[in-house]
Formats: structure tokens, C-alpha cells, sequence
């Protein structure tokens, strides 16, 4: 059993914290937000103890792992806070504003020996990992070309607005089009240039983006996103990754953000060469769920995870930042 404190109550932190409730090796014992009020509701549905901070939370001798699930500005603080207190620690995407804060995450983790994994939620969605799984036995071939797209309507449930902050959140590049940057990397690794053009919003943050990453040897990926579709405009999440031998296209349309998957309509297709078209199985899983209850069995197991590693997520925050400098400059950015 790992027993968990959760830092932060609003979205993804109740959406963390419902997932907790099905795994079973799962223990939240306690919950802070800066809204008192929150945090005893999430700690209500958990059987958990609301605290009144992080200090509070990270003096706790019952808590084995730390959740944070605090906005982006505040991860590094929160992350460093929890390693030195000798907690394992799950942190959500973005890993960080900058490089700096990403570096110097890392370090405490290893300095504290703890594990520490940033939940780049895509390498445990179903429909990916299978395309993902396809791609790594061959059977569709080497990857020759990757479009993928995020475009959903501007989200209004954050605190005070710090995710269209440029300083705190920084809009849909580094909040949403990181998910398909994290799952080309996750692929295709370190691409050799980024050029990305797209709309600034009146906010300051780039809030619809085209970003290309060239990998050099006629190989590409290209990824859209946008926060400024109306909210009548379904969530969509698209895929599509054209092989040697064969082609995978995922494609889901459903309410207004990534985890809003009820009622959802998703197809994913698979195009072989030789004619063929097959519709695979897909696990019947939560992606939140097998991130969380993945993240716990690495603790268990006294190992570092390995599907997504600090430097999975470090390269993946590097592109993005590519991805702002080259929307700002108009350059083609060197990997």
C-alpha cells in the first residue's frame, strides 16, 4: 500500500484523486489547497484528512508520495520541497516553466534517491499506446510522417487564470500541445529542428499553434493545437502516424477537454500495405488510472520509472520552449 498526499485540489487534482479511489495498493491520507473548502470536499470522497498547506502536508511521517498537482508555476518549488522531505513524487505536465526549474528537479530527485515521474498522460492512453506498440514490434514499419492535433475550447477552471498567464501557465502550447510533443518524442526522440507558427492571444500566450519537427532522412512530425475553437466545437484528439508499411490513425471527438471522454465518438483504423484494414483491440482502461497505478508499482517495486523518465519529460518541455522561441522569432530552431 503507498500512501499518498495530494498537493492541489483543483482539476487534475480531483481528477487524480477519483483515479486513486480504483487502485487498489492506493492510499490518500491527506489533501491541501489553498481553498479550504476543496480540499475537504476531495478528502470527503477519499476518506482523507484536508491540511491546511504543503509544509503541513510534507511533515506527515504517513505519506510515502507526493501528487502535485499544483499550477505550472509552482511545480519546481513543490517538487524540490517534496524530494528533500524524502517523498516519491508524481508531478503533472508541464514539468516546468523553464529548463532551469526542470534541471533542478531532477537533481533533488536523484540527490534523494526517491522516484519522481511527470505524468505525460499519453503514453498510458489506450488508443496510443497501442499505435505505440504497433510502431515498436514493426509491424507498420519505420515511421516516416507524424500529424497529430489537440483543439479544444479556452479552459476557464483555473485558479485566478494562471493557465492563460504567460508567466504562470503560458496557454495551449506548454499545457496542451505538450501531450502530442511528449508522444512524437516518445516515438521518434530528439528532433533535429522545430519551426512553429501560429496566433498570439490579447493575453500574450500562443494559443493556436502548427509546429513542425524535421528529424532530418526525409522524417517529420507535425502537430496542431489550439485553445480557440468555441465551446461548441467538440475536443478533438487526432493521430495519425504514416509507416513504411502501413498507416494508424486514431481520431476522437468528445466534450471540452482531454478528460472529458464520455459520450466520446473514436475510431482507430490500421491501413496495411497490402490492403488490408484492421481495427485492433484497445485495453479498457483509464489512462489517469494505469499513469497513477503504474507510478506506485515503480514505488513498490524499488524501481525509477521507466515509460516516461525526468528525461523524457525534460526533452519534451525543451521542444515546446523551441516551439515558443521559433512562434516569437520566426526562426527555424536547432535541436
Amino acid at each position: 500500500m503507498v500512501r499518498i498526499g495530494i498537493l492541489g485540489c483543483g482539476f487534475i487534482g480531483k481528477v487524480h484523486a477519483k483515479a486513486f479511489a480504483h487502485i487498489p495498493n492506493a492510499k490518500v491520507v491527506a489533501v491541501a489547497d489553498h481553498d479550504s473548502g476543496r480540499a475537504r470536499e476531495v478528502a470527503a470522497w477519499l476518506g482523507a484528512e484536508a491540511v491546511a498547506g504543503a509544509d503541513d502536508l510534507l511533515r506527515r511521517q504517513d505519506i510515502d508520495m507526493v501528487d502535485v498537482c499544483l499550477p505550472t508555476y509552482l511545480h519546481a518549488r513543490h517538487v524540490i520541497a517534496a524530494a528533500r522531505a524524502g517523498k516519491h513524487v508524481l508531478c503533472e505536465k508541464p514539468m516546468a516553466m523553464n529548463l532551469e526549474e526542470a534541471d533542478a528537479m531532477i537533481e533533488a530527485a536523484e540527490r534523494a534517491g526517491i522516484a519522481f515521474m511527470v505524468g505525460h498522460t499519453l503514453r498510458f492512453w489506450p488508443e496510443y499506446v497501442t499505435i505505440w506498440d504497433l510502431i515498436r514490434r514493426g509491424e507498420l514499419g519505420r515511421p516516416v510522417a507524424l500529424s497529430a492535433a489537440r483543439l479544444g475550447t479556452q479552459p476557464m477552471y483555473s485558479w485566478d487564470g494562471w493557465l492563460l498567464d504567460p508567466g504562470r501557465g503560458g496557454g495551449a502550447v506548454p499545457d496542451l500541445h505538450i501531450h502530442d510533443i511528449d508522444y512524437i518524442a516518445w516515438l521518434l526522440g530528439r528532433p533535429k529542428a522545430v519551426v512553429a507558427r501560429g496566433r498570439r492571444s490579447a493575453n500574450g500566450c500562443w494559443n493556436h499553434v502548427f509546429t513542425t519537427l524535421d528529424y532530418g532522412g526525409g522524417v517529420a512530425a507535425f502537430a496542431e493545437a489550439t485553445f480557440l475553437v468555441p465551446p461548441s466545437f467538440p475536443f478533438t484528439m487526432m493521430l495519425r502516424a504514416v509507416c513504411e508499411t502501413g498507416t494508424a490513425e486514431f481520431m476522437s471527438r468528445s466534450g471540452v477537454n482531454i478528460e472529458a471522454r464520455e459520450g466520446s465518438a473514436k475510431t482507430l483504423t490500421v491501413y496495411r500495405k497490402d490492403g488490408t484494414v484492421l481495427r485492433p483491440d484497445v485495453a479498457r482502461q483509464d489512462a489517469y488510472e494505469a499513469e497513477l497505478a503504474y507510478f506506485l508499482r515503480c514505488i513498490e517495486d524499488g524501481r525509477r520509472p521507466e515509460t516516461t523518465t525526468p528525461a523524457d519529460a525534460r526533452l519534451s518541455l525543451e521542444i515546446v520552449l523551441a516551439a515558443i522561441r521559433s512562434l516569437e522569432t520566426g526562426d527555424v530552431v536547432g535541436m
